[in-house]
Formats: C-alpha cells, sequence, structure tokens
C-alpha cells in the first residue's frame, strides 16, 4: 500500500486521545482513517465503535472502506466480516469492529467495553451526542482513541464549536491552514487529586494530498466556481452549509487603494452603523460604489461590543472623516441623537416592512461585494458563514438568516442614499435602449 507522508504519520502516530481529521473532498482523511483503524486493531486487541447519524449509510460507506483498506494493507485474510450483525472480527487477536447510528441511541447504552471510537461524517452529529459518545470509552488499563472524520461544512457545526472555540479546545483555524497539523494537551485535576492530561490532535488535508485521484474528478473541484463550494471543498476550509446570502462577495487585499482612492468621488462614499452595545456587536462600515462596474467595495470596519456610548463617540471616530452621511439602525434613536449632538453626520435609517428584503435585495443586485481580507476580517467571517433560513418544505426564507449577521445590517443602513435599480428594471432599461 503506497502512503503519502502526510497521512503516514497519522497512521504512524498514537500518542493522542482525540483525533479530529477535516479537510476537503477527496482529500483521503476517511480512508486514511479506516486504514488507521484495521492497522491499530491488528496490532492489539481492541473493540472499536464505527458511529454514523444513520445506521443505514454505514453498508456503503464505512463498512466497504474498512474492507478496502484491509484489502489495500493486505491482511484482508485477518479479518472476518458480517454483514448480520454487520460487524467485522480479526481472526488472529479477536478484536471487534461494530457499526451502529446515532438514530438508535439505546442499542449503543448496552455495549460494554468500547476503546476506540470512530465517527464518520462527524459534523451530522450534535454536541450532545458527541458527548454522550466519549462517555462510552469506560476501559481501565488500555489508552482509548477517539476519531472524527468530516469536511468542514459549517461554522454553525458541531466540529467548529467543539474544535474551533472558546467554549471548546479553541484551536486557530488560520493556522491549521497553515501548519496542517495541530496539537494541544489538555491537564485536568480529577476530585480525588490525580493529575491526568489529554492530548488532543487535528490534521488538515485537500484533495493535493491526495495522489490516486482520477483527472475528471480534480477538474470538476478546480473548475468549480461557487465560491462557497470552492472554500469548502477544494481549499477543505470553513464555509456555510445552504445557499449563501451574499454569494457576489470576493476577497481581497488592499482594496481602498485599488478601487476607491483617487477612484470614486464623495458622492459614491457610504457610512453604515449597525449598534450592538452590550449584548451585541456594534458594526462599522466606509464603503463606496462604483456605479459604472456595479460594485460595492468594503474597506474599513468597526467590530466590538461591551461598549458604552461615550467609548464609541472616540472608536467610531474614524467615520467622521470627510463629513460623508452615516446611517444607522433607527431602532437606537436616542443614540443617533447622542452622536449627533457630538458632532457626527449621522442620521437613522429607513426601516419598515419589506426594508430587510429590500436591503437583502440590493446587495444582491451588485456585482461584486469586493471586502477588504484584512481591514474587514469580522466581515469577511459573517459574510462566509451567513446563509438562509429554510422554511419546512426546504425552501429559503428570505430576510432570514442563521446568524445575526451585523456587518451586512451596517451595509443596508449605510447604502440609504444608494439608487438600488432592481436587476429586472436594468434589464428592461438595457433591451428597451437596445430595441431603439
Amino acid at each position: 500500500m503506497q502512503i503519502v507522508e502526510h497521512f503516514y504519520k497519522v497512521l504512524a502516530d498514537d500518542d493522542f486521545d482525540i483525533l479530529l481529521m477535516i479537510g476537503g473532498y477527496g482529500s483521503g482523511k476517511s480512508f486514511t482513517g479506516f486504514s488507521k483503524v484495521v492497522l491499530d486493531s491488528s496490532k492489539v486487541k481492541r473493540k472499536v465503535l464505527v458511529i454514523r447519524k444513520v445506521f443505514a449509510t454505514h453498508k456503503e460507506s464505512c463498512y466497504e472502506d474498512i474492507m478496502d483498506a484491509s484489502d489495500q494493507l493486505d491482511i484482508l485474510d485477518e479479518w472476518k466480516f458480517m454483514k448480520s450483525p454487520l460487524e467485522v472480527q480479526n481472526v488472529m487477536n479477536r478484536s471487534r469492529i461494530i457499526f451502529k447510528g446515532m438514530d438508535d441511541y439505546r442499542k449503543l447504552k448496552s455495549i460494554k467495553n468500547i476503546d476506540y471510537i470512530v465517527i464518520e461524517e462527524a459534523d451530522e452529529l450534535t454536541l450532545d451526542d458527541i458527548k454522550e459518545l466519549r462517555k462510552r470509552l469506560r476501559v481501565k488499563g488500555v489508552r482509548s482513541h477517539f476519531v472524527l472524520m468530516c469536511n468542514p461544512v459549517s461554522k454553525n457545526s458541531s466540529i467548529y464549536k467543539m474544535f474551533f472555540t472558546d467554549a471548546g479546545f479553541n484551536f486557530d483555524e488560520e493556522e491549521l491552514y497553515t501548519k496542517r497539523v495541530l496539537t494541544k494537551t489538555e491537564k485536568v485535576v480529577l476530585e480525588d487529586g490525580r493529575k491526568e492530561q489529554v492530548i488532543i490532535k487535528v490534521h488538515h488535508s485537500t484533495y493535493k494530498d491526495n495522489p490516486f485521484l482520477p483527472v475528471n474528478f480534480i477538474y470538476e473541484l478546480e473548475s468549480e466556481k461557487d465560491p462557497r463550494i470552492r472554500r469548502i471543498a477544494k481549499e477543505g476550509k470553513f464555509g456555510a452549509d445552504g445557499e449563501l446570502v451574499l454569494y457576489n462577495a470576493v476577497f481581497e487585499e488592499n482594496v481602498f487603494e485599488k478601487y476607491v482612492q483617487g477612484k470614486i468621488d464623495s458622492s459614491n462614499l457610504h457610512r453604515g452603523i449597525d449598534w450592538g452595545f452590550s449584548i451585541s456587536y456594534t458594526c462599522g462600515l466606509k464603503m463606496a460604489v462604483n456605479p459604472c462596474l456595479n460594485e460595492l467595495y468594503i474597506y474599513w470596519e468597526y467590530y466590538n461590543k461591551g461598549k458604552l456610548t461615550l467609548e464609541l463617540f472616540d472608536e467610531l471616530e474614524p467615520l467622521r472623516e470627510g463629513n460623508i452621511p452615516i446611517y444607522a439602525d433607527s431602532a437606537s434613536s436616542q443614540t443617533i441623537a447622542d452622536f449627533y449632538d457630538a458632532g457626527y453626520n449621522i442620521a437613522g435609517a429607513t426601516k419598515g416592512k419589506g426594508s430587510v428584503d429590500y436591503h437583502e435585495q440590493m446587495l444582491r443586485s451588485f456585482s461584486r461585494i469586493v471586502i477588504d481580507i484584512k481591514r474587514c476580517p469580522n466581515t469577511k467571517e459573517e459574510v462566509e458563514s451567513c446563509v438562509y433560513k429554510k422554511n419546512s418544505d426546504g425552501s429559503m426564507k428570505s430576510g432570514k438568516y442563521n446568524i445575526d449577521a451585523h456587518s451586512i445590517a451596517a451595509m443596508g443602513y449605510g447604502l440609504e442614499e444608494f439608487e438600488y435599480t432592481p436587476l429586472k428594471k436594468r434589464l428592461k432599461t438595457f433591451y428597451g435602449t437596445r430595441r431603439r
């Protein structure tokens, strides 16, 4: 079996308690994960529990992957494959690999002495599911392993929350994309005074780590135009699960210098604020519109919470530059009055029935929304994560999103004076002119 170096280290490494293998489509993470299970269980007697959200999906996925891995490792004859019940047994050391689904959790409780758990498509499980599974590792005298494998589908997924937020292990997402493998050791003092440590590792991969992919698969990945799919499938980076609200957003450096400075007059400069104060985030944006190219540029942001009005006076000072009109969430009329008294050229944005949908359609009508990747990191993160909520029939809920997108709200408020022409009207005008 030919193994690339990036994955060989995973196969040879047993010094971990929790391992996340995450990456893009066709990266080889799942096959490597199951190869590791087969190797580890061939060397030492193990009782492995393989989990998917739905049990019925095992037979044509995890079960076949383990069979293929055994064959590739040239140890197929060491294993006995049974389909009723769905199980694999090692005839040499009596290791067992058992397949279960979270759709019948009661059956999991009856399985004893589990010392190795593997979860395929781990992002399909809830945090509560994962916590309950970790409690199943209760064998003394054997170092247990907990392996999770998935694509980086959404920042709202259980995997992102478990590994990349303050509430979890708090790995640095961008550092992972650079270093490819990260390790963290958590030390715990038990109530009886004993000191324990848990080693957590995260392994990142993309299709470029898999030299065995067919050319047509690579072509499909590299020719994909949808930025959301490219980010998740090709680059193996966390994105948004669903239809992006601002599908037309792109990210570049030095946006002001490239597109605004000396190129756009003051009548096409815009400022917007969405208030947050102590509970949520206040977001302030500097923007510009190129009406000829139908492009919106976002090149400066303020993004913070827990601030008093007096503190915001100072921290939002850059928005006063050039005395450009600022439009803010009119729900906080007193705050707007305070800012006006403090010398800000500010007014409340028009809000009413249909205003959210109007702002949404206006933003989606731009040919491109170019966001400065370094100066506006929070705007970038929200735009990459913000997708539509769905109705019970699977259709999109216009104006309803999965997150409280402060930056998108600030965009809408700030473009109060922008004369938005819906696409249908623009096309009608264009074709009418052509006919004449």
